[in-house]
């Protein structure tokens, strides 16, 4: 009887090794092919297009899991539900050429829930550049008038001295346009003149400026607009923005020459996690370590959150004063960085930069009420 057993379970076992084992049903994608070259395609014809087509192979449905391309030049769209055994699907490649002229080399990565896990697509190709336009060579429009630039920078601008810049105004209506300077109001420190009063049509003329700094009578960045007027159709009053950052002549410093040097107790806070809606304050000690007075320029906060006031302006050699700096967080959330700039008349270091930081907490409104 005991050995009747054992014979039976020696049988089972000899069976279950030959036995073999039911293969899983799985999906196995094979596309028609893997790459395209578009050959020479024209930027303005827009988006070229292309059909990946992919049959499964394989015993079970198959699912294309993500599909992603190398960059956002390239949309990609795929077939979402399951490809049962037999049947096809498809991924579509479209590569946008706009701004993009030259040879190009693209990749989308497929990945699947079968056989193979991630297949690499690549697309190909050469854009031909667009004819350019006066859209490329006076990007801005307002109306019927395009402008190089609506901004005007005259960069670093001297306190005791006076700088010029341009721009080119390009009328690409069909009647002619006429620039009213008289009744265009500039900043005091701002002057205008114009290559011509009348802009023919898809013709340009100058506007030229020049920058009074001790007019404007400030320090570091400035910014400053007006409105150009005229008797355009479409938008008659263009504006126009201008800026220049102001800085100190020192003019030649002789190795004889008395001067200030500024020195701080620090550059930075990190007031660490706030709350909404909250004030916070920090003192930064500013210092005249050199031989002749230190005059405090200006104070500056990056943004109206931050407020700044020196308790001197004026300090002599070896004299310390404070720069007192609030935020107030508002609606402000996760980390912030704000900045106070602080000119002074130190010629090793007229301009330099505090900061502060924060991390705001979002209230957690969240929360059932109770019974």
């Amino acid at each position: 009887m005991i050995r009747a057993a054992k014979n039976i379970c020696l049988l089972f076992i000899i069976f279950c090794l030959a036995t073999p084992a039911v293969a899983q049903e799985k999906g196995k994608v094979k596309f028609k092919t893997i790459s395209h070259n578009f050959g020479e395609i024209k930027e303005e014809a827009g988006p070229a297009t292309i059909s990946f087509n992919f049959k499964n192979e394989g015993n079970g449905p198959v699912s294309l899991t993500s599909v992603r391309a190398s960059c956002g030049c390239t949309t990609p769209e795929w077939t979402k539900e399951p490809v049962a055994a037999g049947k096809e699907g498809v991924v579509t490649a479209s590569y946008n050429p706009r701004n993009r002229p030259g040879k190009f080399n693209k990749s989308i990565t497929v990945k699947t829930d079968g056989e193979p896990e991630v297949i690499v697509l690549r697309i190909s190709g050469n854009v031909i550049p667009r004819p350019k336009g006066p859209q490329d060579y006076y990007p801005m429009e307002i109306g019927n008038l395009r402008f190089k630039s609506t901004h005007v920078y005259f960069g670093d601008v001297m306190n005791d001295g006076i700088d010029s810049a341009s721009t080119l105004v390009y009328n690409q209506g069909e009647v002619p346009i006429n620039i009213n300077t008289e009744s265009t109001v500039l900043p005091p420190h701002i002057t205008m003149t114009a290559s011509g009063n009348v802009i023919n049509p898809k013709d340009t003329i100058r506007l030229s400026f020049t920058y009074d700094a001790v007019k404007k009578n400030n320090w570091g960045y400035n910014f400053d607009y007006f409105k150009l007027i005229t008797d355009d159709a479409d938008t008659p009053e263009k504006r126009v923005n201008i800026s220049a950052t102001i800085k100190e002549n020192f003019g030649e410093l002789s190795a004889e020459t008395l001067r200030p040097k500024i020195t701080f107790d620090k550059l930075s806070h990190n007031f660490g996690e706030i709350e909404q809606k909250t004030k916070v304050s920090t003192t930064f000690t500013i210092t005249n370590e050199g031989e002749a007075p230190l005059l405090i320029r200006k104070t500056k906060a990056s943004c109206g959150c931050t407020a700044t006031k020196p308790a001197k302006t004026e300090l002599a050699p070896g004299e310390s004063t404070t720069v007192d700096v609030t935020f107030n967080s508002g609606s402000y959330k996760g980390k912030q960085k704000k900045s106070v700039t602080v000119i002074v008349n130190d010629p090793s270091k007229p301009m330099t930069t505090l900061w502060i930081e924060s991390d705001i907490q979002v209230p957690n409104t969240e929360g059932g009420q109770g019974n």
